[in-house]
């Protein structure tokens, strides 16, 4: 590392012979953190003529710094500094110095510029690092840089897949590797693995990237999100592999943590069931993989055990448990309760070698090998999921669990791009919206949490639009807390709202997700005519395998093909009308040449007139052809919207409201082999089952369908497949794992509908009833398509707010009704008890007023009474006053007759003032 810029004056004066070396001095340096002064606690730790040779040491490895001026950070630089000095395992191989050059300039380094900004690292005369002061934070900031220094070879620091993968064609069939991702502001953990590496640096070779690109390429395609390592099995590999099977360490990177890791991969790879042998794999934080077999199968399944001991090494225990050796009462008596009856050899894995067995399905050594990963990938994500859930629980003090508002108050750090947007005002929005041939304005309230999460997608997708030259469209916001006026003009009542204009007129308001793709590919199809008009059989093959037009290209995976015989023809004009409606949405192409119209229609196996829908990313079911003997607006929109959708899609946030308006139970494969994948899906492309099928990946870094499994089947095995009714509640679970024949899923389904099936679980039942058909937000934003993709019933443009309207008029006249019903009944009320009270009145009047002389009389008495109790009472007073008064002129005398007597006791005690002082005191 000599060649640093920094460093260059003081390679050379460590080169010169201009000081001969005497002796080695050892370095006495006192802690002066009680110091307040820099300069006081900067005593000269070794003389100028002694430098050289504190620094030419061959035993250890020098760090100094030479003060010259205070600076910013310097005092707490200098208290780590201190600290690392006394670190246990620096004591032999390291030695500190400060060299005051404001005491002994006479150093020749105190002269070069800016050496005071430094900690210099230097062993045998050769600076190896110099450690900025205002990197040193921590005392670790410095130590991890140190032990750096102490490594030299036996580390390597790579940034490039290139330099890994060099390292492992050199190390393959020789030495294993140990590799650590390490991340700015972390010098514990970076310490905590050098610290290991010194120990350990002759049998492994050490790397340390802070790349996140490598630590996905270790992790297999998701990136580390904090420090952490790897072991390389590099010596069991033939010479010259270019990869090396790896096992990731697991949880924080701490000392103790790092030596159970050792101690796992050093475990044997396949462990014979004994007792001392599972306790070893609980203490160590393994997963327990059980092979269960019987004597007859011992052999196939020891070859099992020993490709996943393999395969699971350092993570987990494989365990060979013949059974005829041990009694079940034993498995449960060590927590391993084995109460189901298997297919033997068999697979079950145990979390953290406690808890319930989960036996995976079949015994192909494919499958399993999978089936384990998903399972173990599973688990730790969940265990990450509950730990997450319950940190928010504690800080989410006012977001009340609303994930938007708790995602966005937590963003302080992203800033918005508006550099793409323009901001609209009164005097402005008219102009812009006139001149510009696309426009399309985002609404929006600065305070409003879902705007702000919007306006991040927004800024994202001007800037991917600015870039597009066959784009052109005007992004542009109004700041509906700013200008009320103009949003008031245009009917804007939700926030945000996004409404597009074409040619000064409203075109229509965007219904998608607020997200920047889905955003992005709506604006890119209404620049595109609806519907596409397609002249030849060459056209319409570019427009389905959607290379033609060129907005075409990575806008939408589905293309709506149409062949007509003219465009007088009827059924043209109802697709004409359908393509307007899901202008933005879907790409809708139309063939009214009649022979062209044949020609296509006859490639999908359908007569003219034919409406084709194409899926070009639906590997089983890669197109549907429209097959009502009638067609309609409302059904053909509906058929587009439904046929679209994937018969056997990954189930995904996005795409979750536009499956489950198909009104039928998800059938649900969580954790599937490709295998499982294939075979689910033929049948879910046969469609002779009414239900919505679907697959979730459990390795996926969002932790969605790890949370939605744990809710629906918190302890199950792997592979699993679950139908949820939505409608009813109902969650069942599959009960063939592993067997996914047609006729045991479709009886399956139909047995979970059945009022008599066996329920896994229920979904909690939740109403939602607004006050008015005005306050149904959600039925009309469904009414006029929240997604076009996303509609069950959709309605002709035309009829759009129609039934809205008269519903809420419907409304109103009831409550008008209802109002006008209810005065009636309490006037009615009102005069029924008015004439009860005047006859009663009547009769009750001679009653009352005899009633009234004897309360009278009463009164007059309670008052003669109150008189005399009053008089008593002053007379009573009176008698007080005149004893009080006697009282006084008694107490006035005798105070008199004591003031006499002590003026006679000052007169006769004149010479001793301090015991007459003190004697009235005492008597008192």
């Amino acid at each position: 590392m000599a060649g640093l810029a920094v460093t260059t004056a003081l390679l050379a004066f460590l080169f010169s012979a201009q000081f001969s070396p005497t002796r080695s001095e050892r370095l006495s340096l006192d802690p002066l953190d009680a110091l307040d002064s820099v300069e006081l606690r900067m005593s000269n730790s070794i003389p100028a003529h002694a430098f050289a040779s504190f620094v030419g040491s061959s035993r250890k490895i020098s760090v100094v710094y030479f003060f010259k001026r205070d600076l910013s950070h310097l005092g707490n630089a200098l208290r780590h500094f201190d600290a690392a000095k006394r670190e246990k395992k620096l004591k032999q191989t390291a030695q500190f110095a400060k060299v005051n050059c404001t005491k002994d300039p006479a150093i020749p380094y105190c002269s070069v510029d800016k050496s005071h900004h430094y900690v210099y690292i230097v062993s045998q005369g050769l600076v190896k690092d110099a450690v900025p002061i205002i990197e040193i934070t921590e005392a670790d900031a410095l130590v991890y840089r140190i032990f750096q220094v102490l490594l030299g070879k036996s580390l390597k620091r790579i940034k490039t897949e290139k330099k890994l993968v060099d390292l492992q064609r050199r190390s393959a069939g020789h030495k294993d590797i140990i590799v650590s991702y390490q991340m700015d502001g972390k010098p514990f953990e970076h310490r905590i693995f050098l610290e290991f590496a010194m120990d350990h640096q002759k049998q492994y070779l050490f790397i340390v990237t802070t790349k996140v690109k490598l630590s996905r390429v270790l992790s297999g395609g998701k990136p580390a999100s904090m420090p952490t390592a790897w072991y390389l099995h590099c010596a069991e590999e033939k010479e010259g592999s270019e990869t090396c099977r790896n096992t990731a360490y697991r949880g924080l990177l701490r000392s103790y943590g790092l030596s159970n890791f050792m101690r796992a991969i050093k475990l044997p790879t396949v462990i014979t069931f004994s007792d001392q042998q599972l306790s070893t794999c609980r203490t160590l934080g393994l997963h327990v993989i059980y092979v269960f077999t019987n004597t007859g199968k011992k052999s196939e399944a020891a070859e099992v055990a020993a490709s996943l001991g393999k395969a699971f090494r350092g993570t987990s225990g494989v365990m060979l448990t013949n059974l005829d050796k041990i009694s079940k009462s034993s498995l449960q008596a060590l927590g391993v309760n084995l109460t189901r009856e298997v297919e033997l050899p068999a697979v079950a894995i145990q979390a953290n070698g406690h808890g319930d067995l989960h036996f995976m399905s079949g015994f192909v050594p494919e499958n399993l090998l999978e089936y384990l990963q998903t399972y173990v990938t599973y688990y730790e994500a969940l265990q990450v999921h509950k730990t997450q859930q319950s940190k928010l629980r504690r800080t989410d003090k006012h977001g009340q669990g609303d994930v938007v508002a708790i995602a966005v108050n937590q963003d302080k750090v992203n800033t918005i791009e508006l550099k793409h947007i323009s901001t609209l005002t009164d005097k402005t929005f008219a102009t812009v919206v006139d001149e510009e041939r696309f426009v399309v304005v985002m609404f929006h309230l600065t305070w409003d949490v879902r705007s702000k999460a919007f306006m991040h997608s927004y800024s994202e997708a001007s800037m991917i639009l600015a870039d597009d030259v066959h784009c052109n469209v005007t992004l542009a916001q109004v700041l509906c807390d700013d200008w009320t006026d103009v949003c008031r003009l245009n009917d804007i009542a939700a926030y945000p709202t996004v409404r597009v204009f074409a040619g000064g007129a409203f075109l229509k308001d965007y219904r998608g997700m607020l997200d920047t793709a889905e955003f992005v590919h709506f604006v890119k199809l209404l620049q595109i005519e609806a519907p596409i008009e397609i002249k030849s059989a060459d056209d319409a093959a570019g427009f389905h395998t959607g290379t033609s037009p060129e907005l075409l290209k990575d806008s939408t995976h589905t293309s709506v093909l149409g062949g007509f015989t003219s465009r007088d023809q009827e059924d043209f004009r109802i697709f004409e009308q359908a393509a307007r409606y899901l202008h933005g949405y879907f790409t809708l192409g139309a063939v009214t040449d009649k022979n062209v119209a044949a020609k296509v229609c006859s490639q999908f196996d359908a007569a003219v007139p034919c409406v084709v829908v194409v899926k070009r990313n639906d590997e089983h079911q890669q197109h549907k052809v429209f097959q009502e003997d009638a067609m309609d607006a409302e059904i053909l929109i509906n058929f587009i919207q439904v046929a679209s959708l994937p018969v056997f899609p990954k189930l995904t946030v996005r795409n979750f409201p536009a499956l489950s308006r198909m009104s039928k139970p998800f059938v649900i494969l969580f954790g599937g082999s490709a295998s499982d994948l294939r075979s689910v899906g033929k049948i879910a492309a046969l469609e002779q089952i009414n239900a919505v099928f679907s697959w979730m990946d459990l390795n996926d870094p969002d932790r969605f369908a790890v949370e939605l499994l744990d809710f629906y089947a918190a302890s199950t095995d792997i592979p699993v497949l679950v139908m949820v009714d939505h409608a009813t509640g109902n969650i069942c679970l599959y009960p063939h794992s592993g067997n996914f024949g047609m006729e045991e899923i479709k009886a399956w389904v139909e047995e979970c509908k059945g009022d008599n099936a066996v329920k896994t679980s229920k979904l909690l039942e939740e109403k939602w009833k607004p006050v008015s058909p005005a306050l149904d937000f959600l039925r009309r934003l469904d009414a006029v398509g929240d997604s076009a993709k996303q509609l069950e019933h959709p309605r002709a443009p035309s009829d759009e707010y129609e039934e809205d309207e008269r519903e809420i008029l419907a409304y109103r006249t009831r409550i008008a009704q209802q109002e006008r019903d209810d005065d009636k009944q309490k006037k009615k009320e009102v005069k029924q008890k008015k004439e009860g009270k005047e006859q009663k009145g009547h009769h009750e009047k001679e009653g009352n007023v005899a009633e009234k002389q004897g309360k009278d009389e009463v009164k007059e008495k309670k008052k003669k009474e109150k008189q005399k109790k009053k008089e008593v009472k002053q007379k009573k007073e009176g008698k007080v006053q005149k004893d009080h008064n006697e009282k006084e002129g008694n107490d006035a005398e005798k105070q008199g007759k004591d003031e006499v007597k002590e003026k006679q006791k000052k007169e006769k005690h004149t010479n001793i003032e301090d015991e007459t002082n003190e004697m009235p005191r005492d008597e008192l």
